[in-house]
């Protein structure tokens, strides 16, 4: 959970007000963010993964 708030915190300073920043750097760090979640749901689907596999449920099996 701290993880998907610390992306949620990202998105929010990479949009931040207008002016902070250039539109160049607010869309690299949307970019950035952006990269974070896939990681983080990548992960995720791995212990799903994992998880199925040790209660002896094929997940490639399931539909």
């Amino acid at each position: 959970m701290a993880n998907e708030a610390a992306t949620i915190d990202s998105i929010a300073n990479a949009v931040g007000a207008p002016g902070d920043r250039s539109i160049t750097q607010r869309l690299d760090g949307i970019e950035r963010a952006v990269g974070t979640m896939g990681d983080a749901v990548g992960s995720m689907e791995a212990l799903l993964v994992a998880l199925a596999r040790a209660q002896g449920i094929d997940p490639d099996s399931v539909s």
